[in-house]
């Protein structure tokens, strides 16, 4: 019921009408209708029923409870029934309906403030998550319109060098107007709330003079507008000035409305905390080009210690540190001198150009040990004949830095500008860290230099020292076969001498081998070839055929552990020749390999498979010094197998491998 129809109604039923139902049944048909029930109904509980109906139905048609009382008594004359129960039941039933109706109200206000913390915490959410700015406003305009419930929502940036809005984000409009439209302080909606520093609301934008339609965005149906500042406020909360100005976020809809307190006090809360991430944005933005510039000094200087550390080479290395010395430190030319045996400079590496006309420069600066600058070289008194040079190789400005090592200067590096430049504190501090980088440089190639010579010395002496004694035990071994020929061969000194003479011929061999090799390594198989070479020409004389083999991988050892293993295998390949193929010859196979750091090398013979030879008496000697050399100097372990399905006796060795790698490390 509209509130003119309530009045009227009033009116005619407090000056007592007539008939006051056939009012009813014309101003209101559902309460008429629910009166000639209630008068046609007899049962009491139904009645009250009807009354409770006619109550609600009367608060929901907008009437007034004094109105219904009147209607009470009216209709409590007519049924009749008692006036205090019809009047009861009518104001009850009223009184519910307006509870109701409140309670409904309050639950949509909640749900409505729970959806606007949700949004809040969305877009503060948002904000934290990423610096990126452009994802994070459309993150905020997708809340803020889902929140609000309206059509398009849009963000407008101020630009303070610019002095202009410009807009960065929007839903519900045209997107490729992003960058593109751009709105002045105090013009349109927009600038207007952007000048004023408050928000302003605007129910048919049609109608306001302030109203600027702009034809990128495509907004021609939107009606309705509200544009609320976004501002960074400090501890002056309303003390509003244009350097805390951070830009708008405007709502629009398609149909007229009215935008409520709550709504716009949500529209500002979310600005307030959208006005903080973007100071830290912008902040961020400010600072990003000098943290990549950090990285990049960072990342060069990782880059220039990896090929130091790598050893590359000299030349390499200051090529890569005054390339990027030109880069990093925004010059046009950069050169690095170094100081020679001879106590003369000379250049090693440039970049960004050629000539070495300020070598008197660097020689001061090598001299004074410290850095000197020149900001014009056409006006610098102190250097009368730089002009000449500056004018040849192009340069206007000059900074040096001497380059130190161990308490000593040994060179200097050299950046060049080609107009005037004052070389602030970062240049000079990135500087002196590429002069730090070229000097351990140039220094460890010197050292490095210095190691090869003193190695190449001390592996030409290595090699002389496996001579000599290879010759000094050769000699003793001539000594002893000279001796051997004055016995009876099946004698057993005779015995004695040429087991002693194969020993040390196999000692022999194997410094012959180390002498020609790689100093200090040789492998296993290297090692069985002299010893089988050896054994060959010494103590087997036989006509008897014997086939050698040496199988398995090429294990390395070193120099120490190959002089016990030949001795080893000198006896064990003694031993097989003795005692398993004296008779009829056979084979010997030697097989090598490397498990888990652990050298496993086993000597077999297929004597099980021939006769024996004649009994004869065996010291166990050769046994004694097998194990002997094996437990105590390769600190392994030996066994002897006889297979005697496969008809082969077995002796195996396992020893730690030690050896010396080619970056000299033992392992």
């Amino acid at each position: 019921m509209k509130d003119a129809t309530v009045r009227s109604m009033y009116e005619v039923l407090t000056s007592q009408p007539p008939d006051l139902v056939g009012v009813l049944r014309e101003t209101i048909p559902s309460i008429g209708m629910l009166i000639d029930a209630l008068e046609q109904q007899s049962d009491p509980t139904l009645r009250l029923s009807l009354l409770r109906q006619i109550g609600a139905e009367w608060y929901a048609c907008g009437g007034m409870a004094e109105v219904l009382t009147e209607l009470g008594l009216h209709l409590a004359a007519r049924l009749p029934m008692a006036q205090g129960i019809v009047v009861s039941e009518l104001l009850l039933a009223f009184g519910a309906a307006q509870e109701e109706q409140r309670t409904r109200e309050w639950e949509a206000r909640l749900v409505a403030r729970a959806t606007q913390l949700d949004g809040l915490h969305r877009i503060i959410s948002a904000a934290n998550s990423t610096l990126d700015l452009d994802t994070s406003l459309q993150t905020v305009v997708e809340t803020v319109a889902q929140v609000m419930n309206v059509e398009a929502c849009s963000i407008y940036l101020y630009d303070k060098h610019r002095d202009d809005l410009v807009l960065r984000a929007t839903l519900g409009l045209n997107r490729a107007a992003i960058g593109q439209v751009v709105a002045r302080l105090g013009e349109g909606v927009t600038g207007w709330a952007a000048q004023l520093g408050y928000p302003v609301a605007v129910s048919d934008v049609y109608k306001d003079p302030r109203y600027h339609r702009e034809p990128q965005l495509g907004e021609e149906m939107f009606r309705s507008m509200l544009a609320v500042p976004i501002v960074l406020f400090s501890a002056e909360r309303f003390q509003f000035s244009a350097d805390k100005l951070q830009g708008v976020i405007n709502v629009q809809t398609i149909a007229p409305r009215e935008f409520t307190q709550e709504e716009i006090s949500f529209v500002e809360t979310a600005a307030g905390e959208l006005a903080f991430f973007i100071a830290n944005a912008q902040l961020y933005q400010q600072t990003d080009e000098r943290l990549h510039q950090k990285l990049r000094e960072l990342t060069t200087l990782q880059q220039v210690s990896k090929l130091i550390a790598e050893q590359i080479g000299l030349h390499d290395v200051l090529n890569l540190i005054v390339e990027k010395a030109v880069h990093l430190s925004k010059v046009d030319r950069a050169a690095i001198f170094q100081m020679g045996e001879d106590g003369q400079l000379k250049l090693v590496a440039s970049y960004g150009g050629e000539g070495d006309g300020v070598r008197d420069l660097v020689i001061q600066t090598v001299r004074d040990g410290r850095p000197l600058a020149v900001m014009n070289a056409y006006q610098d008194a102190r250097f009368p004949q730089l002009p000449a040079v500056a004018r040849v190789e192009n340069f206007h400005s000059l900074f040096c830095m001497p380059l130190r090592a161990r308490g000593r200067t040994i060179g200097g590096i050299c950046l060049y500008r080609r107009e005037p430049h004052l070389f602030d504190y970062e240049q000079v501090r990135l500087l002196n860290t590429f002069a730090d980088e070229a000097a351990i440089a140039i220094e460890n190639a010197r050292l490095y230099e210095e190691s090869l010579r003193a190695l190449r010395i001390k592996s030409a002496l290595l090699q002389e020292m496996h001579h000599r004694v290879r010759n000094n035990l050769q000699t003793i071994a001539a000594l002893l076969s000279m001796q051997l020929r004055r016995l009876d061969p099946a004698s057993p000194g005779a015995k004695a001498l040429r087991e002693s003479a194969a020993r040390i011929q196999a000692i022999a061999a194997i410094h012959n081998l180390l002498s020609r090799d790689d100093i200090g390594v040789t492998t296993v198989g290297a090692v069985a070839r002299q010893v089988i070479e050896s054994v060959q020409s010494t103590l087997f004389e036989s006509d008897i055929r014997v086939d050698f083999a040496i199988l398995g991988d090429e294990v390395r050892i070193g120099s120490r552990d190959a002089t016990v293993l030949a001795l080893v295998i000198n006896e064990l390949v003694d031993n097989a020749l003795t005692h398993g193929l004296a008779v009829e010859g056979g084979r010997i196979e030697v097989e090598a390999v490397l498990e888990h750091g652990q050298v496993l090398v086993e000597l077999r013979d297929d004597g099980p498979r021939h006769p024996p030879p004649p009994s004869r008496h065996s010291s166990g000697l050769g046994l004694q010094i097998i194990e002997t050399l094996v437990n105590s100097d390769l600190n392994g372990s030996f066994s002897l197998i006889r297979d005697e399905e496969a008809g082969w006796m077995r002796a195996r060795i396992r020893f730690p491998q030690r050896i010396i790698d080619e970056d000299r490390i033992e392992v």
